[in-house]
């Protein structure tokens, strides 16, 4: 994610824990922050999958964990600083599982 032309952010997600990473280039290597410290109290237990968003000087960080469950936290991105230090929060509605269709032969025209 480059919210401009100075930087880009990144998340990701190894052995259950989760970073946020900030390149001082786009495509840079990131220097990486691990969020599951004490400075983000409430990290969930079995994340599976991470993503980030940003927005201005904002940016989210959200996970879901294996029971169906996504979790964020958001972090300020404001020019050299990338700070993460706020809860991880349960959003709320969960996803569910889309309807399950099927095309089988006999319904082909």
């Amino acid at each position: 994610m480059n919210p401009n032309n100075t930087e880009s952010f990144s998340a990701a997600l190894t052995n259950g824990v989760a970073y946020a990473g900030r390149a001082s280039t786009p495509g840079g290597a990131p220097v990486w922050q691990d969020l599951t410290d004490e400075d983000n109290p409430g990290y969930p237990a079995r994340a599976c999958s991470i993503s980030i968003q940003t927005q201005g000087n904002d940016a989210w960080i959200k996970v879901l964990t294996r029971g169906g469950t996504v979790y964020q936290t958001h972090g300020d991105t404001n020019g050299a600083n990338f700070v993460w230090d706020e809860p991880w929060i349960q959003l709320l509605p969960s996803p569910t599982p889309g309807t399950l269709r099927s095309n089988s032969v006999r319904d082909l025209p």
